[in-house]
This record gives structure tokens, C-alpha cells and sequence, in this order.
């Protein structure tokens, strides 16, 4: 008898193609826009599509059954386009009224919290001068200042901060002195957000008592719930430097600890199978619970809803397929946000997963050990090196930097930080038996104390980091078909994927040899936005000097946050050596233009003598004479930086603008780069 209709092994896989047409319909609408109306026709159309095939007969059905598959997929990519539009234009009411949501924190030079604002969140710092023991999570404030929207005054290839925050739904910030607002009462919590502030300061109260060091309390606080407001930052360096960043930024590794822990404890209830409702309910109440907790991470809710799947399709007894349960699970997070799709957590946990899946069996198979303890060692590499494969493009884009002992630290961090954490969720259970809580305590603190040690001495190592890899998109998607056609040709043996992964790789290095041709010829000055310091690079091909505040060059984490993403951008990673010119001159004279540095510590010129001056960087100075300046250099460009304070540019750029002068407010606008 003749095969009419013949399975393909892709078709199981509906939850993931529906999933990716929603990804694709967010991602077209975040470049074009499309009127609502016109979405929903599409929409209409498509569905009536999809009800006329179905109505067809059996023969015909069959012949146009891909017209329906496509229909659907269209319907969904429609509906992608249509929740990005409604989260990024949502409707904001600026209102005088504000709830806190949680207590304020303390902060380098203010304390800061959340507050509800109407359906969106205020972000408010509230001077150091503030009665902060006033207030607490669930005190109405009224405002007597109106919150202003948040900018993104940030370096090029540097963090988007006004980006994350929109993800997070918070659009306005306001900083309020003690004569900008007013407590007008305080507003029961709900009892779910009431519960888990008391267990997150029952955490916090315990880990105090039983832990005494400071550095290791605040790695026992950011592994077990992800709290990591007292986390030193050389140390939160050290573990992002050796690619173990994970174990203490709250993942789905943490939640997927607990489940296998909440497993072993229930094992004796698989005997009851009238009660495995129970069971099952139970252990989704205590993850949730976590990932409440924890804050609720795009990363640890992916893993929520996920183990979720697994849970609900164990008790319906329903088959799992683990990439479709990986799918649905981002659909249920992308319709909740789709603005997720740009969290970096969110991309980087679901690239590992999938690394996982795919090629952890294949690299595992590749060697096969005998001894039981080797090849269990050997499978826990296998994992961190497929989930590294798929995350490796992603790394290098965001990141510009690789950890080059990443295989070596997982090994031996992983494994620790599991009994770690095992040992801390102990130590709350037992807190009130303090004899039995104290030793406990002194048990976690040391083990901690060992894995800071080594996650630092590994740090340290001149080798333990590759820095200023600059990978644009297209070279990251270049990277991706090289890397999935590869292990495509490896599996299936096919010449055309061999050919596909050669063409990505060449194109990889196309790109990069173009645009290192065309940096080499740059010649330009970065005026940086870096608070309260003077601080500016002059780039010359793939080399740069620094001009500024020696604490940002010195400071490894100032440097890394404000003059490493751009100098890497511009793949200007080379320190040049420095000449007597650009340590006593004020001039910086390139090839066709001339910048003049105003700075208490330069001696100010005659500029009756200068006969141009193009560009002029203000610097920390209490006095400045605009009107001499517009009379010689009518067209110049003022750029006052981020050691001027505030109130001071503002009275310059209304005088300037009398003036009609160009400027530029780099605590306002973000980085200023000029052609030299």
C-alpha cells in the first residue's frame, strides 16, 4: 500500500516553530511599526486560512497542509508584533502618589528603592540626609518633584541602562531630598509580597547569625536567593572573569539543585500513587516560592516554568519532549514580556539549555572512560563544554572578553557551590538549634572561604582572560551558522553543511578584517561619561592615549565600566605611550582639527593668540568666560564633562545658548566622540 502521508521528525517539535514565529513577530516589531488594526486583519485573515484548509478533505488536507502550518505561524508572529508595540508604548500616568515596594537601599551616594507608579515602577534615590528608617516597603509617599524619564547617558558599546530598565517596566526616576516628598501613611503589603519579605529577611537575619565573615555571608546571600546588594565588586570580578559567574547570579543550576534535592526528600511518597498530586503540587509550591524569592530572573524563570512543564505533564501523564517543554516555556515568558528577549540572562540560559540538549550526549560519547569516578568528572565537563558552545558568540558580543579557564573552575566551583548551597538551605531548616546551627555555619563559611580563594588565585593568573575581543552582530551570527553547521556536517556527514560552516567562518573573518582596516585609519577624542571624573581618550588607529583621572585606569572596576567597553569597540585596546604634549600642553592638535582642554591643572592660553580652535572639553573649572570664547570661535563646541557638577552646566548652556553656541552635556547626553 502506498505511503499517503509520511512523518517528519521536525513536525513534533509544534511548541518550538509556534515559539520561534513569536520571537520572529517581536523582533520585526521592535524595527518596523505596523497599525494595530492592520495586525489585526492580518491576523483575521490568516486564521480564516487556517479553518478553510482544516475543512478540506482528508486527501486535500494533506496536499495543503503546509499552507495551514504557515497560517498559524503567521497568526502568532502577528501576535508577537503586537505585545512588543503595547510593552514598549505602555501607558504611562505620572502620578504625585507613590507605593514603595521595598525598603530602601543603601547605595554609594544615596539610597534607592522601587515604588508602584500607576501599572509602571518609579525608580527613586533618596538623599543620604534622608530618615531612611521612615520608610520601608509599603509607605505611600507623596512627591513634591516630578520624576523625569530615564536617559541613557552611557559609552559607546557600554551598559544600556535605560534599556534594562524598561525590561523591568520602569520608564522615570527621580532623586528626592527631604523637602521633595512627604510620608502620608503606611499600606498593608499583599499577604504573597508580606510572606516573602519576612522569609527574605529571615534569610538574611540567619546567614548574619551563623556566618560571620562579611565577603562570604554576601556570596552565602547571593547563591541561596540571589540577593547581592553587599557583594564586594573585585570579587563579583574574579567570578565573572573565570567564567563562573552563575553560581552566584541566581540561575536555572540553582533552581534545578533544589528540584533534585526536593526529589530525593519525596522519594519515599512514590510508593503513595493516590498522592502524587500532592507530591507534585508541593514541590511546584516550593520552586515557585524560590523564584519569588530570588527575585524572579528571566534566567530562573525560564527554569520555573520549565520544571513546571515537566511536573504538569508527569502528572497527565503526557510524554515529554524536552525542547518543546523548553519552547513552551519561553512562549509563557515572551507573552508575560517579550521585552525578556533582550535580557542577557534570558538569552544566555536558553542558548545553554539548548547546548545542552544537543551536544552534551555527542561530546560525552566522544570518550568513553571505564573508570566510574573519571567518567562521571568526564560527563560534567561534557556539559559545561556544550553549554559553553552555544553561549561562547554570545560572550564574546556582550561580554568583548573570554574566560579562557572556564573548563578548569567550572569543574571544581560547581560541584562546591552545590554542597554550599545543599548546606545553607540545612542551616535555615536548623537555625533555631543553634548548637546544631553553629557548627553548620562554620562549615559553609569555610567551604566559601575556599571557593572565594580559589576563584581569586585563579583570577589572578596572567593567562585566566582574553579582553577587548570586539564581535559585532554579524559576526556573532556568522559564528553561530559556522558553529551549528559544523556540528551539523559532524552528526549527519553531509558536504553542504561542511561547505555552509566554511562560508560562515570566512565571512567571520571577513568582517573582522574590514574592520580592523578601517579603525586603523580612526583619529578621534572620547570625552567619557564617567560621574565625577575628568576622563578622555584620544584614539589613533588601534591604539589609544589617556588623558584624565588616573583612579579610572587604576581601578579595575571603574576601568571595566567606563573605558574598556568603548576602547574595545573601536578595537582601540593598545596603550600608546604618552608625550610631553598631552601632559603639559592644553592643545591636542590632529590632523584637521584643534581641541582645547580647559582644566584647573593646565595652564589657560591667551586665546587672543589661538587662531582656531574647534572643540573645546571644560573640566572642572569655577569660572568660564563664554562670551570671549563666542566672540573668537563662533562655531566651536563646548563639551562640559562629568567632573563639572551639575547646577553649573546648566547655568552654562542657557548662557551658551544666548550665546548660540554649540554644547554638549556629558552627564546629560552620554560620551562625546570627535573627529580629529
Amino acid at each position: 500500500m502506498a505511503t499517503i502521508f509520511k512523518e517528519k521528525s521536525w513536525w513534533q517539535f509544534t511548541l518550538t516553530r509556534i515559539t520561534l514565529a513569536l520571537i520572529a513577530g517581536i523582533v520585526l516589531g521592535k524595527y518596523v511599526s505596523i497599525p494595530q488594526w492592520l495586525l489585526g486583519l492580518c491576523s483575521s485573515g490568516f486564521l480564516i486560512t487556517w479553518l478553510l484548509i482544516n475543512q478540506l478533505s482528508s486527501q486535500d488536507y494533506f496536499n495543503k497542509r503546509w499552507i495551514s502550518g504557515l497560517a498559524v505561524l503567521l497568526v502568532f508572529t502577528c501576535v508577537g508584533i503586537a505585545i512588543f508595540q503595547m510593552s514598549t508604548h505602555p501607558k504611562i500616568q505620572i502620578q504625585s502618589k507613590v507605593l514603595l515596594l521595598e525598603t530602601p537601599i543603601k547605595k554609594a551616594n544615596s539610597y534607592q528603592a522601587t515604588a508602584a507608579m500607576g501599572e509602571t515602577i518609579l525608580l527613586i534615590y533618596f538623599n543620604p540626609s534622608t530618615n531612611i528608617h521612615l520608610l520601608k516597603a509599603g509607605t505611600s509617599i507623596q512627591l513634591l518633584k516630578k520624576p523625569i524619564p530615564i536617559s541613557n547617558a552611557n559609552n559607546p558599546g557600554g551598559f544600556n541602562f535605560k534599556e534594562y530598565a524598561a525590561s523591568q517596566k520602569i520608564f522615570h526616576q527621580v532623586y528626592l531630598t527631604p523637602s521633595t516628598f512627604k510620608i502620608l501613611d503606611h499600606t498593608p503589603l499583599p499577604l504573597s509580597t508580606s510572606l516573602l519579605n519576612k522569609a527574605k529577611d529571615y534569610v538574611l537575619n540567619t546567614l548574619e547569625k551563623y556566618i560571620q565573615l562579611s565577603k562570604e555571608r554576601s556570596v552565602a546571600e547571593a547563591l541561596l536567593i540571589g540577593y547581592k546588594k553587599n557583594l564586594d565588586k573585585e570579587l563579583m570580578n574574579a567570578y565573572s572573569n573565570t567564567g563562573v559567574i552563575h553560581i552566584i547570579a541566581i540561575s536555572g543550576l540553582h533552581l534545578g539543585m533544589i528540584y533534585a534535592l526536593l526529589l530525593w526528600l519525596f522519594k519515599p511518597m512514590n510508593r503513595l500513587k493516590k498522592l502524587q498530586w500532592l507530591k507534585r503540587g508541593i514541590i511546584l509550591l516550593i520552586l515557585w516560592g524560590f523564584t519569588l524569592l530570588t527575585g524572579a530572573g528571566a534566567s530562573v524563570l525560564r527554569a520555573a516554568v520549565m520544571f513546571s512543564f515537566l511536573i504538569l505533564g508527569d502528572q497527565l501523564n503526557r510524554p515529554n519532549q524536552i525542547m518543546n517543554t523548553l519552547a513552551a516555556s519561553a512562549f509563557c515568558l515572551l507573552l508575560l514580556n517579550p521585552l525578556f528577549l533582550w535580557d542577557i540572562g534570558f538569552q544566555l540560559s536558553y542558548a545553554a539549555v539548548i547546548g545542552i540538549i544537543v551536544f552534551s550526549k555527542p561530546i560525552e560519547k566522544c570518550l568513553y572512560l571505564e573508570n566510574k569516578i573519571l567518567r562521571h568528572c568526564w560527563q560534567l565537563c561534557s556539559v559545561t563544554i556544550a553549554a559553553q558552545l552555544l553561549t561562547l558568540p554570545m560572550l564574546l558580543y556582550y561580554f568583548n572578553s573570554f574566560p579562557n579557564l572556564f573548563l578548569f573552575t567550572n569543574f571544581i566551583a560547581v560541584p562546591i557551590s552545590g554542597l554550599i548551597l545543599y548546606l545553607l538551605i540545612g542551616l535555615l531548616a536548623i537555625a533555631p538549634l543553634s548548637f546544631l546551627a553553629k557548627p553548620i555555619g562554620a562549615i559553609t563559611e569555610w567551604l566559601i572561604v575556599q571557593l572565594n580563594g580559589f576563584i581569586q588565585n585563579s583570577a589572578s593568573l596572567p593567562f585566566a582572560l582574553t579582553e577587548y575581543i570586539q564581535v559585532s552582530l554579524l559576526q556573532t551570527i556568522c559564528l553561530y551558522l559556522f558553529i551549528l553547521f559544523l556540528a551539523y556536517f559532524i552528526a549527519e556527514k553531509k558536504m553542504a553543511a561542511l561547505f555552509a560552516a566554511c562560508l560562515g567562518l570566512i565571512a567571520f573573518i571577513a568582517i573582522r578584517s574590514l574592520s580592523i582596516s578601517v579603525y586603523k585609519q580612526q583619529q578621534k577624542i572620547m570625552v567619557y561619561h564617567a560621574p565625577k571624573y575628568t576622563s578622555i581618550d584620544i584614539f589613533e588607529g588601534l591604539g589609544h592615549r589617556y588623558i584624565g583621572n588616573p583612579a579610572l585606569e587604576r581601578n579595575s572596576i571603574l576601568k571595566n565600566n567606563y573605558l574598556s567597553p568603548t576602547r574595545t569597540l573601536y578595537r582601540a585596546g593598545n596603550s600608546l605611550s604618552y608625550t610631553k604634549t598631552y601632559i603639559k600642553e592644553s592643545f591636542i592638535i590632529g590632523p584637521n582639527k584643534t581641541v582645547l582642554l580647559i582644566h584647573p591643572r593646565l595652564l589657560f592660553p591667551d586665546l587672543y593668540m589661538v587662531p582656531k580652535v574647534d572643540l573645546i572639553v571644560v573640566s572642572g573649572v569655577k569660572n568660564l568666560s563664554l562670551s570671549t570664547i563666542a566672540v573668537l570661535y563662533p562655531k566651536v563646541v563646548l563639551v562640559f564633562d562629568s567632573s563639572n557638577p551639575l547646577w553649573k552646566i546648566q547655568l552654562w548652556k542657557k548662557e551658551a545658548e544666548r550665546l548660540h553656541l554649540r554644547h554638549h552635556s556629558v552627564p546629560e547626553q552620554g560620551a562625546f566622540e570627535f573627529n580629529l
